[in-house]
């Protein structure tokens, strides 16, 4: 039986090797365009990881390291996070940070801005992530002033629920925002009906959470062999099946993978490097799962 950990047994001690060695044959991920400038980025970034929120720099910088050297770049954080993420990457700009700000006090919101900006060198911020969903329009407006100031380049919305689905697309039919990060995943389908087709109509960069549904996703895997035709996608593993079933979506810019393990880390960027599946092998992979 093929599964995340035997997959890792077998092949993860040589790949970390050459990816630790940062070898220049090293594959690369594939990248997508930023809808409002043309900016590319990897399709697979890095989640708010525990190594991040631990303050383990020696992981972090090692995670960031595995990322870039494979031509990624997006890291979500928040909280401490988005100090030790910058703190680890001080010599590397290549870093595209997406860095969570509640609304629930602008002032500490500010502040907070400001003091990642110094670790940039005084440089904008890659993207501020509105999560705070009260007083919606007014968060948004500060957003957009901040914006506007050039205290960032790009200013998004994140909500891992589907019940905010509406709020998110509310805003997205003002033609202000450059990023919205959703659920998506192949248990968790429901962006598919209206948010993301809207989400292309408007030029919304999509960042997706929860490829593996907090885990819940692999004991349904666990029992079961990978296909052989999953190969057809260059797909070597359960992981890299849900990654390459959302990066194959043409309106996800970047799947958000959330590790403190350079193993897992290197097999999920495996998710966005090769060839990907189409549509129709898309429902292929998704009757598969509901089979299990």
């Amino acid at each position: 039986m093929i599964s995340r950990r035997s997959i890792l047994a077998a092949t993860g001690a040589a790949i970390a090797s050459a990816s630790l060695r940062g070898l220049a044959d090293t594959p690369q991920l594939l990248t997508r365009e930023i809808p409002a400038t043309g900016e590319s980025l990897g399709v697979i970034g890095l989640g708010n990881s525990q190594a991040f929120k631990s303050s383990d720099m020696d992981t972090t910088r090692q995670l960031l390291a595995l990322l870039t050297e494979r031509g990624g770049s997006f890291v979500d954080a928040r909280g401490i996070s988005r100090f030790n993420v910058l703190k680890a990457a001080v010599q590397d700009a290549s870093i595209f940070l997406a860095a969570y700000v509640d609304g629930s006090a602008a002032g500490q919101d500010r502040a907070d801005i400001e003091a990642l900006r110094q670790l940039r060198a005084g440089e904008p911020l890659d993207v501020l992530t509105l999560s705070n969903f009260d007083e919606l329009d007014k968060r948004w407006n500060q957003l957009r002033e901040w914006k506007q100031q050039g205290l960032c380049r790009y200013i998004g919305v994140g909500k891992a629920r589907s019940a905010f689905y509406p709020a998110i697309m509310q805003l997205m039919a003002t033609g202000t925002v450059d990023f919205a990060q959703i659920n998506y995943s192949m248990l968790e389908r429901e962006a598919e009906e209206r948010l993301l087709p809207m989400a292309m109509d408007k030029g919304v960069a999509i960042v997706t959470s929860r490829p593996f549904v907090n885990g819940g996703y692999f004991p349904l895997v666990r029992d079961h062999a990978l296909p052989t035709w999953a190969s057809d996608f260059d797909c070597h593993s359960w992981a890299q099946f849900s990654l390459k079933f959302i990066v194959g979506n043409p309106a996800v810019n970047c799947v958000l993978t959330e590790t403190a393990n350079p193993k897992h880390a290197i097999d999920n960027l495996g998710g966005g490097i090769g060839r990907l599946p189409d549509a129709k092998t898309r429902e292929k992979m998704s009757a598969l799962l509901s089979s299990f």
